[in-house]
């Protein structure tokens, strides 16, 4: 389907979903099995990193050198998406307010979707799925792409372009922490940010994102801000 010049790439956690808790315990029976350490995320502020920077970090925290890290890494990773793909049928997680009718609303005006998310990607889709969010983001960048962020967002970008015959340059990026923002920004892209997650408004007005909602239950307004791009 051909697309109205706009692309919009969504953030998941604390974005469009919230209450993933098995991946936090992804993280930890991870670290335990290949690294035989028992510490978890919750001493971190973990909020907009991709899964490999916070499993980088906790593995820093509890001292082991980088050749230790990389000894196991990715085969740390290869089992967080093991234990969450045969676990995630006990998650409770929820869309956020307002999300599942933007979101049919935009394909409906054939916006473009796609992620930025810090998540592994079959995580991700496996998380979308548990609220029938899946289907409306047919590519992104993931953690399981890069460590840093900002490279998603280019990876992202050049799918829509490469994949899906992007050619326009209206393009907007929706997020809840400071991360998203600034990943953005590297490319002097419009930014919306939701206070849904672990940041309130005043907070992310700080990061110099170019709009803010409470939540994305206002269409009305999210469509106003595509009206300006």
């Amino acid at each position: 389907m051909e697309n109205n010049g706009i692309l919009a790439l969504f953030d998941i956690d604390g974005t469009l979903v919230r209450g993933a808790r098995c991946h936090y315990q992804a993280f930890v029976e991870s670290v335990k099995k290949f690294y035989d350490f028992e510490e978890d995320i919750s001493g971190i502020n973990y909020a907009g990193k991709t899964d490999p920077q916070i499993l980088r970090e906790v593995l820093e925290l509890g001292g082991f050198s980088r050749e230790k890290i990389e000894e196991n890494f990715r085969r740390c990773q290869e089992y967080m998406v093991q234990y969450y793909l045969e676990n995630v049928h006990k998650e409770q997680v929820k869309a956020l307010k307002g999300t599942s009718n933007l979101l049919k609303d935009l394909k409906k005006e054939n916006v473009l979707l796609g992620l930025v998310t810090g998540n592994l990607e079959p995580i991700a889709y496996a998380k979308l799925g548990k609220v029938g969010f899946d289907d409306y983001f047919p590519f992104g960048g993931f953690g399981s792409d890069y460590e840093d962020r900002y490279l998603l967002v280019k990876t992202a970008i050049e799918l829509a372009k490469s994949r899906y015959g992007f050619k326009g340059e209206k393009i907007i990026v929706v997020g809840d922490t400071p991360r998203d923002v600034q990943a953005a920004q590297v490319y002097g892209l419009k930014t919306v940010a939701v206070a849904t997650g672990s940041y309130k408004i005043d907070e992310l007005e700080k990061c110099g994102a170019d709009y803010f909602m409470d939540n994305l239950s206002d269409k009305e307004n999210f469509f106003k801000i595509l009206g300006h791009l």
